[in-house]
């Protein structure tokens, strides 16, 4: 049984330090569990000893938890705001960039969740950047463009974006070069933005960034901030269904998670068949009050929603949030 300090200690850990959950998947010690942080124990499931437990040779499930993934957006256009509304959907800490009044607040009513209203070049200083952070340029001219470019081009970032067409993308890459900026840097500047899909609307480029940005993104939290919220503001039990192995061709990979409430989920693990299934068993779980992990596995081969098939295992562990509090 798990419960509430493992959430909370979840959302206390500091991002880049090589932070893991380890899941014991087989007997005797299967469903012992371990969080870890720069190679140290800071929760388990019991005081017995994760590792006096598990021993040496013990199959393990490695959740690894990043950061948030953090989307930095300068200019608060149109395509701006549908490209908040996207990303707020995938979970992504969202922080724009702009320097008139009226735009900003209007980022802000989008669903930002951080909001610098001043000039462009200041504000990006506010800013740090990182191997999990994506950064979008969308601002109103070429100027202010280059000038965001320039700064962010001196940060870490996992992407660089920028809207506009062919030429002026090639031009603002011309430009970046003669101020001395690494070619590297520049080379890997994505312009014009997106994902090729014939966009033409706000809503459709804004929906090619996020594509985009989704392809190149490589650290997805296994416990995303809305899952560890859910969790921490739960007051009545609930199940964790985490995909621990996957065969052929289901749709969501190891690592995808899901709360089951007796009413309602949070995430998901797929949808169709695979996650109605969950859901129920989840939901069995609560009504027996089934404080002992429970694997599932599900073949989902020639099923109606899944004609590709694919087999699916997935670990259902009850947490009582009124555990150790």
């Amino acid at each position: 049984m798990l419960d509430r300090e493992f959430f909370r200690k979840l959302q206390q850990l500091q991002p880049g330090r090589d932070n893991k959950v380890l899941t014991v998947l087989d007997a005797p010690h299967r469903g012992a569990k371990a969080l870890m942080s720069a190679g140290e124990i800071v929760w388990q499931r019991d005081d017995k000893g994760f590792f006096r437990q598990t021993g040496k040779q013990a199959a393990l499930f490695t959740d690894y938890i990043y950061g948030e993934r953090k989307l930095v957006i300068c200019g608060a256009g149109t395509v701006s705001l549908a490209l908040i509304s996207i990303a707020r959907m995938l979970d992504f800490n969202i922080t724009v960039i702009e320097d008139r009044r009226e735009f900003a607040d209007a980022a802000r009513a989008a669903g930002a969740g951080r909001v610098i209203c001043a000039d462009f070049a200041k504000a990006l200083a506010q800013v740090e950047g990182n191997d999990n952070t994506y950064f979008v340029v969308m601002t109103r001219e070429h100027r202010w463009d280059a000038i965001c470019l320039q700064a962010i081009m001196q940060k870490e970032a996992a992407y660089v974006g920028v809207m506009g067409s062919r030429r002026r993308t090639e031009l603002l890459r011309k430009s970046l070069r003669e101020q001395g900026i690494c070619r590297a840097a520049v080379d890997s500047l994505h312009g014009p933005i997106g994902l090729d899909i014939g966009a033409e609307t706000e809503m459709e480029i804004a929906l090619s960034t996020a594509a985009e940005i989704i392809k190149v993104s490589r650290h997805r939290n296994s416990f995303p901030a809305v899952l560890c919220e859910a969790a921490l503001k739960a007051r009545q039990p609930f199940v964790l269904a985490t995909i621990t192995a996957r065969q052929g061709s289901a749709p969501r990979d190891a690592g995808a998670k899901m709360l089951i409430f007796a009413e309602g989920i949070v995430s998901s693990i797929g949808g169709g068949t695979l996650e109605a299934r969950i859901i129920k068993r989840g939901r069995k779980m609560l009504a027996d009050a089934e404080g002992q992990d429970v694997w599932e596995q599900v073949d989902l081969t020639g099923t109606g929603d899944m004609l590709c098939g694919g087999i699916v295992d997935v670990l259902l562990e009850y947490v009582d949030p009124a555990e150790k509090i």
